[in-house]
């Protein structure tokens, strides 16, 4: 009986501290990516064998009360990236995100020579902390 009254104040004080985060958030949508580049198996000067693929994705977030909406998202560059939008996005209009929630962008790379590649990928939104958000693309071809 003892122990559990010990516990009742710990259990109010610890879920008095998860709450409010909302109240902190702008009024705007703010998109939130985790990265500004895209590189593809170029750790240690590595690359990707030519005519194998090779993936990375691109985490967005909405963390403004306010629905966050992707207008665009395309590549521009060599054909040896590629781009796999969400199942959940719309064919005809912008992808929208509530508060807190996420999307994923999966961007592939299949090299056709060694050598090394670029392209860009644009986020166009509705977000005033990034209306046209650019990444870089990287990726290096090698000869298997």
């Amino acid at each position: 009986m003892r122990l559990r009254n010990l516990w009742l104040p710990l259990t109010i004080i610890a879920l008095a501290g998860c709450g409010g985060e909302s109240e902190d958030l702008p009024n705007t949508p703010q998109l939130l990516i985790d990265r500004t580049e895209l590189s593809f198996d170029t750790e240690f000067s590595a690359g990707t064998y030519v005519g194998t693929t090779t993936f990375n994705t691109l985490y967005i977030e909405n963390r403004g009360l306010q629905t966050l909406e992707i207008k665009e998202a395309s590549l521009s560059g060599p054909s040896v990236f590629t781009m796999k939008k969400p199942d959940t996005w719309p064919e005809n209009g912008p992808m929208k995100l509530e508060t807190f929630q996420r999307t994923f962008v999966e961007v592939a790379f299949k090299p056709n020579a060694a050598k090394e590649f670029t392209g860009t990928l644009t986020l166009k939104t509705n977000a005033p902390n990034g209306e046209t958000r650019e990444l870089a693309l990287k990726g290096k071809g090698i000869a298997p």
